[in-house]
């Protein structure tokens, strides 16, 4: 049997390809979020736990085989008698510093490629990307604004969101089934003075390392025309064309975010996971899920308020007097046990 295991490992390996890449170790840990708890340790293991029942149970629901030697499992509704025991892998994200492509290998034929960022101690699903862009003006309008800017260049810091931000194929979830990849993602070009918003779509083209422009007034900006994220080739043009249509201008950025230290990527919203401090080991997992699984609620209060009511049985002992069929019923009755009315005093 322990054969069969190691036999089937290689060919997990050789079938998909790829080669595990050992988790970071600022990613190394317990993280929690409003649904589940995530777990990552060793070299490639993943925990899931989820909080389900409006959070009061929690289910075990990925982890390694070992990990029901620290403690054994629960079967029971919300529970099944064995965890999915998937792999994890992190790849970094061009250009920076804490965001990776994490691939969870869910079995030998299928995975899910999800983009993660690291700020804060919080990791973040939805975020941009700083990349390479470029911008020109016309030569007469460059020339006059030069010695204008470089004046104003001294006495003001240069604003950190300037730049192209890359959008990525996110996901708003880490979740036990595989994922499905984004139809659009948006990207945008900020400068000093506006922001602009630009929209991919996935393609079935090869990916190609090309560039595409769009113009506004003077000014000609170029990015990359494609972008490659968890997977997925998205293109900003229609086939070998390079002018990037219905391009939205604002003022300035519309979204809320947080910049990482160093401003290379854009957090959009809330974080998806927090770090659960000084609790990093699958053992300290295992007595998060015992104490929160321990809990019990209280009853809830009763429907109806006790009250001591009067059913007026001799009432009803009268009501019923000389009636064959309910005397048959109550000689019946007696039989069997007293009513609750023969306690009545």
């Amino acid at each position: 049997m322990q054969l069969k295991k190691i036999f089937s490992f290689f060919i997990f390996f050789f079938t998909t390809g790829f080669v595990f890449s050992e988790i970071p170790e600022q990613i190394k840990g317990i993280w929690t979020g409003k649904d589940r708890i995530i777990f990552f340790g060793g070299n490639d293991e993943i925990s899931i736990i989820l909080k389900e029942y409006y959070g009061w149970y929690y289910d075990r629901a990925v982890e390694p085989d070992d990990f029901s030697n620290i403690q054994e499992r629960k079967r029971n509704a919300a529970t099944q008698k064995l965890a999915h025991d998937y792999k994890v892998s992190f790849e970094k994200i061009e250009n920076t510093t804490n965001a990776w492509e994490m691939t969870i290998f869910i079995d030998e034929k299928t995975k899910s490629v999800i983009p993660v960022a690291l700020i804060d101690d919080k990791i973040y699903l939805d975020f941009l990307v700083k990349a390479d862009s470029e911008n020109q003006e016309e030569t007469e309008t460059l020339e006059k604004n030069l010695s204008e800017n470089l004046m104003a260049n001294e006495k003001t810091e240069k604003n950190p969101l300037t730049g192209y931000w890359q959008g990525l194929n996110s996901e708003n979830s880490i979740r036990i089934s595989q994922r499905n990849s984004k139809e659009n993602i948006i990207s945008w070009y900020i400068t000093e003075n506006s922001a602009y918003q630009l929209r991919f779509w996935s393609t079935k083209m090869p990916h190609e390392d090309s560039k595409a422009v769009f113009a506004d007034n003077n000014t000609l900006y170029t990015i990359n025309k494609q972008i490659f994220s968890a997977g997925t080739n998205y293109t900003c043009v229609s086939g070998k064309g390079t002018n990037i249509r219905n391009v939205e201008k604002y003022a300035d950025f519309p979204l809320e975010y947080k910049l990482d230290e160093n401003e290379k990527i854009i957090a959009l919203g809330m974080p998806f996971l927090s770090k659960v401090e000084g609790k990093n080991s699958a053992e300290n997992l295992m007595e998060i899920v015992a104490q929160a699984n321990s809990r019990r609620k209280k009853d809830p209060p009763q429907l109806f308020p006790e009250k001591e009511l009067d059913w007026h049985w001799e009432l009803i002992n009268q009501l019923e007097k000389g009636n064959p069929i309910i005397e048959k019923v109550r000689e019946r009755q007696r039989n069997f046990g007293p009513r609750p009315g023969d306690f009545q005093k």
